[in-house]
């Protein structure tokens, strides 16, 4: 039988490695698409490995405007990725996995929001895990009879239910942009540059740097949507979750280090809508304290500054261009531009070596902490530094912890039980509680020049600018 000659409407791209039971049910499912055939192609990438089974599984597509694209040799998911984008002949992309079983109107669903004015660029579709229990169900093609919740399947991204009505999480979507099952433009995959090839065969996180890149590259907005009812099934295959994991975790802190702005922070350590709602918290209390120019740094750099064991210092808050701090210093200024000296992290997971500083100062901005943020604050920093000044003057605005002696004296007690804690008050200033670490910080005796320090976290990036999101 002849294939369609005319342009299709979507391209489905689907990277395949050592997966051919998978990739046979997959492409059965898109057989059974209620989009007409002739509308769409679908690109299977070999990406190397054994070719036992695929002249099976590539049969299951009988029917589809189907082109299989060999890779000579292993070269990971990106690579994979990029090369069929590159062969793809539709004005939209659609990305599932060879393990992504999709329901009958999965395509058609894709095509209809990307043909409705006004709606957002990327379109994020759900993913259901399977359990052994469901596998019948797949098998024979029953999507109704496959569950959507735990402890059988569900959206693992959306553990506690799916997020609110509103949809202020999709301005951080990029975040769960994963693509087993996801939809844009050729024209904004192009304009990207596609995905980053450098992360190689290494497990995870290139989807969501692309889609990071995806967001910076369209206007301020809501960029991404989501359709709960344009759904895949993610199919079973073998998994070295350890290995995984431990790429994944490096992958993100590679992307940290390259975007040195709180996203990507937060993405070293806490995954899925719960980093989102993190990211969204924490970019409302520093709107607050930059609109009511809370935080300042310079009361503090005037009366502590002659104090610190050396001039390393890491000064977070606002002001810094009234703060009288030399050009090399390195601060956290949310109200001023970000640079090769000025991030605009919270210190969780900072992109700085251990030792490299002499003291971080954060001025109020670490009243907004919760509990776990602050302890993790901390933590790094006095990794950085060996010592942490927690200033706490007398502004209060409503996301701040209280700043009373008891409540301060209370944390140095919480603290006390790692550190060395002082509580002390500074005239023309308000209290400090200084904590310093027991133990000699990994590093400390390498000195470098200030400067260099506070150059430190731009020159670890690889590829990237240091601003936000």
């Amino acid at each position: 039988m002849s294939l369609p000659t005319n342009r299709p409407a979507l391209s489905v791209v689907m990277p395949s490695y050592q997966d051919p039971q998978c990739l046979a049910l997959t492409l059965q499912a898109l057989t059974r698409q209620t989009l007409p055939p002739e509308r769409f192609e679908v690109i299977v990438v070999r990406d190397g490995g054994s070719s036992d089974g695929y002249a099976e599984a590539l049969a299951e597509g009988a029917g589809l405007r189907l082109r299989v694209v060999e890779l000579a040799g292993r070269k990971g998911r990106s690579a994979a990725r990029n090369a069929g984008a590159r062969c793809a002949s539709a004005p939209l992309l659609v990305f599932l996995d060879a393990d992504s079983w999709a329901v009958p109107d999965l395509l058609e669903r894709h095509l209809a929001w990307h043909g409705t004015p006004g709606n957002a660029a990327v379109l994020i579709g759900r993913r259901d895990e399977i359990g052994l229990a469901d596998l019948p169900a797949v098998l024979a093609g029953e999507a109704d009879g496959i569950a959507r919740v735990f402890p059988h399947g569900g959206d693992l991204r959306f553990g506690t239910g799916l997020p609110a009505d509103d949809n202020d999480w999709l301005r951080v979507g990029w975040v769960v942009a994963y693509t087993h099952n996801v939809s844009l433009p050729s024209e904004v995959f192009a304009r990207v540059g596609g995905y980053r090839e450098a992360f190689g065969l290494s497990y995870g996180v290139e989807d969501v740097e692309l889609f990071y890149r995806v967001d910076r590259s369209l206007p301020d907005g809501v960029n991404f949507g989501y359709d709960d009812e344009a759904r895949v099934v993610h199919l079973p295959h073998h998994k070295n979750i350890t290995r995984n994991w431990m790429e994944m975790k490096a992958n993100f802190q590679q992307a940290a280090r390259t975007y040195p702005c709180l996203e990507w922070e937060f993405l070293t350590a806490v995954m899925g809508y719960e980093a989102i709602r993190r990211i969204l918290h924490y970019r409302a209390l520093i709107e607050e304290c930059v609109q009511r120019s809370a935080c300042a740094i310079g009361p503090a750099a005037a009366r502590l500054a002659g104090r610190m064991r050396g001039p390393r210092v890491l000064w977070i808050g606002t002001g810094r261009a009234e703060a009288g701090l030399p050009a090399a210093a390195l601060t956290y200024d949310y109200a001023a531009p970000t640079g090769p000296t000025n991030l605009h992290l919270l210190g969780v997971a900072p992109p700085m070596p251990p030792g490299s500083l002499d003291a971080v100062v954060s001025v109020d901005f670490w009243r907004y902490l919760l509990w776990p943020e602050l302890c993790q604050f901390i933590s790094a920093s006095l990794a950085l530094a060996g010592e942490v000044h927690l200033v706490a003057t007398a502004d209060a605005t409503p996301g701040m912890c209280a700043a009373d002696p008891a409540t301060l004296d209370y944390l140095r007690q919480a603290q006390a039980a790692e550190y060395a804690a002082e509580l002390r008050a500074v005239e023309g200033l308000g209290h400090v509680l200084t904590l310093r670490s027991r133990q000699p910080v990994a590093g400390a005796a390498r000195r470098v020049p200030a400067q260099a320090a506070a150059r430190r976290p731009a020159a670890l990036a690889s590829g990237g600018s240091p601003t936000p999101g």
